[in-house]
């Protein structure tokens, strides 16, 4: 009898460990295919994190009592430890869709904020796109615009500031956009739909955008982009067609050097001064930039830009001049980084407006001087 219920016993035990280890290899199984499916949605997913402070130190007079600096794309308060940007960008790439989505916050999106546009505070870009051939995409959402070498992110600077030309650039589009890789050496494409920016507040019509690439050496980049549409109002009855046209050349001779060159022109119908306001206005803008790296860790980089916009299409009237802005300056920057993802600049600019304007320190100055220090980390 102990023996039966020792055999019993027996049975029993050997048959709970064979459902244990079934049930422990059904387990790892279901597991890892969820860890499979999981991992086969995320493994197209990428994002960052950005956040960059500055210090820009006016050199100012006794009768500056204003706290913005005009004409800023980013670093606009003075004499303040502030935060330019906090952002997060996520992207989703596959052989034949993509997508972007970047949140920030921080001084540089409230200034660059429009007021029928204060969605553009929060969000700084929001699109998808899809393959329809090979080298051929469509875009949909609200896209960058290529005009312009400069971007409000520091980060993605040389020098941290932007000029005042990129100031009064298009802005980024709510729309569509379709790209094209024609070679190695050639691309470009074109977009269409409603601009959003400092300049071209967002209206109801739609403006359109070519924009191309050659690359003719690894080391040579010559970009040409335009920007046109009616810039009225929906409701107006005369027309203010614009087509603003920007030529980029950056080049590298050799590892420590690189240099790039901007020239903008634009033109606009019915924008003329009075008398005549059905005159065609126009504006003349660019800078020319030179980056010397020393070493992996230390670059230096000097800039002249200017910006002459005689009839104030883009820039407003002066009152005390009765013209639109004109402005020449230059700066010199010093940047050290100590990881790759991380930087420190420091950096001296100067900038002066067409004789008795008084633009700068608070409409008493035709000149500003500042020196500004930023540091960010993009990973």
């Amino acid at each position: 009898m102990v023996l039966k219920r020792l055999g019993l016993f027996l049975m029993i035990i050997c048959f709970l460990d064979v459902t244990s280890t079934f049930a422990q290899k059904n387990n790892e199984t279901i597991s890892d295919s969820i860890k499979n499916q999981i991992y086969g949605r995320l493994k197209n997913f990428s994002f960052s994190f950005y956040v960059d402070a500055y210090v820009n130190k006016t050199l100012e007079k006794a009768s500056d009592t204003s706290t913005i600096i005009p004409f800023s794309s980013n670093c606009p308060v003075r004499n303040q430890i502030r935060m330019n940007v906090a952002a997060f960008e996520l992207y989703y790439s596959s052989e034949n869709v993509r997508g972007k989505f970047a949140i920030q916050y921080g001084d540089a999106p409230n200034l660059l904020a429009s007021p029928s546009a204060q969605w553009i505070k929060t969000i700084r870009q929001a699109n998808f796109g899809f393959s329809i051939v090979k080298n051929l995409w469509v875009d949909f959402g609200y896209i960058f615009n290529p005009v312009g070498y400069e971007s409000s992110w520091t980060v993605l600077n040389q020098i941290s500031f932007v000029t005042v030309g990129g100031y009064f650039g298009p802005g980024s589009v709510l729309g569509v956009k379709l790209s094209y890789k024609f070679s190695e050496k050639f691309r470009g494409g074109l977009m269409t739909g409603n601009p959003f920016s400092i300049a071209y507040s967002q209206n109801t019509h739609m403006a359109g955008i070519i924009f191309l690439t050659y690359q003719p050496i690894p080391n040579l980049s010559v970009t040409y982009n335009n920007f046109f549409g009616n810039q009225a109002l929906r409701d107006a009855q005369i027309k203010n067609n614009i087509l603003y046209n920007d030529l980029i050349i950056t080049y590298d001779p050799e590892k420590h050097v690189g240099l790039v060159g901007q020239l903008d022109y634009a033109a606009q119908t019915n924008s003329g001064m009075a008398p005549d306001t059905n005159r065609t206005a126009s504006m003349f803008s660019g800078f020319l930039q030179a980056r010397y790296k020393i070493n992996d860790h230390f670059s230096f980089t000097g800039r002249y830009e200017f910006f002459n916009d005689p009839e104030g299409f883009l820039s407003g009237v002066n009152k005390n001049t009765h013209r639109g802005i004109r402005t020449t300056g230059f700066a010199f920057s010093l940047e050290y980084k100590p990881v790759k993802a991380g930087y420190l600049r420091l950096a001296y600019r100067s900038l002066d407006s067409y004789p008795g304007s008084n633009v700068f320190y608070s409409n008493t100055s035709d000149q500003i001087q500042s020196i500004v220090f930023t540091t960010g980390m993009k990973f």
